[in-house]
């Protein structure tokens, strides 16, 4: 069965004629009907009623033609989304990410990117940065948004990302106001903890481990979705990059606490894939998108 044989039937069943079915194909009226016989003769049966003045489908005719249509439509389909694949205009945007940058990393440039590639299936995950790597590795994603140091894993980096770490309070918490602050002023206070890259989280995990008595003796670690209104309710101390909370600073629900012994925090991300896995072109757009919104974190 061949698809200028499906394509014959279906022009001459919609236009009632071999003859119009010819004109529509560019073909002759004998070839339209030489189409027809094979395809009949691999049915086993005629799609037409031959003789009359009118063009009609036999009952064969019209059991076969739903399925021609489908046939005929899904080809269409096909052809169109490899075309649009060629332009660059069809892909899938899938990415692992840590919950604190994804929060506030992420939101500008999908936004941006959601205008430019409205017709792009977008799948954003949240995971631990041995998990984004695993997801990579396994294929289920294709881009990565990561805090720790690669040594031979085999990744592409896209782009490098430094910023500062600073101490926040709301302004109604008691060390808010407080002068020549050293870190064993926070001992008393509940600090909570979230991941950041591997070193810094380190650091901080040790100032949080000193810091139990201030927290009834626990350790509190929470996702950044929770975090953040925690800390503008006032509840608690926390770590965080500059970006992750400009607009509560900006706002005064939040300020940065200053340290003096405290040694500088530097908050690393990395933007990867796959070494030697190709990227569609609305990947590549992508990174480029995050890229420049991020500009002025990064370092290479």
């Amino acid at each position: 069965m061949e698809l200028g044989q499906l394509e014959a039937f279906e022009s001459a069943a919609r236009r009632g004629s071999f003859t119009l079915a010819g004109e529509e194909l560019g073909l002759t009226q004998p070839s339209v009907s030489a189409r027809i016989a094979g395809l009949e003769q691999i049915l086993g049966g005629p799609l037409f009623e031959r003789g009359g003045r009118q063009l009609t489908l036999t009952q064969l005719g019209k059991a076969f033609l739903p399925y021609t249509e489908r046939a005929l439509a899904a080809i269409d389909d096909g052809a169109k989304a490899v075309r649009r694949h060629i332009e660059g205009k069809t892909g899938y945007l899938t990415m692992a990410a840590l919950d604190l940058p994804a929060q506030f990393m992420l939101p500008k440039p999908l936004m941006r990117f959601r205008k430019a590639y409205s017709f792009v299936d977008t799948s954003i995950v949240l995971r631990t940065s041995p998990e984004i790597i695993a997801s990579l590795m396994q294929g289920t994603v294709s881009l990565g948004l990561i805090g720790t140091r690669l040594y031979g894993k085999g990744v592409d980096v896209h782009g490098r990302f430094i910023e500062p770490i600073h101490a926040y309070v709301a302004p109604s918490h008691p060390l808010a106001q407080a002068q020549n602050l050293v870190v064993g002023d926070l001992y008393s206070h509940t600090i909570y903890l979230t991941t950041l890259n591997r070193d810094v989280t380190a650091t901080i995990s040790t100032i949080v481990e000193h810091a139990r008595p201030g927290s009834g003796g626990a350790v509190l670690r929470l996702p950044a979705i929770m975090l953040i209104p925690f800390l503008v309710q006032g509840e608690g101390v926390a770590f965080l990059p500059e970006s992750a909370v400009k607009t509560q600073v900006e706002t005064g629900e939040l300020m940065p606490l200053t340290i003096g012994d405290l040694p500088p925090l530097m908050n690393e991300l990395l933007l990867i894939s796959i070494q030697g896995r190709e990227l569609d072109a609305p990947t590549q757009a992508f990174v480029q998108m995050f890229r420049a919104e991020w500009y002025h974190l990064l370092v290479d």
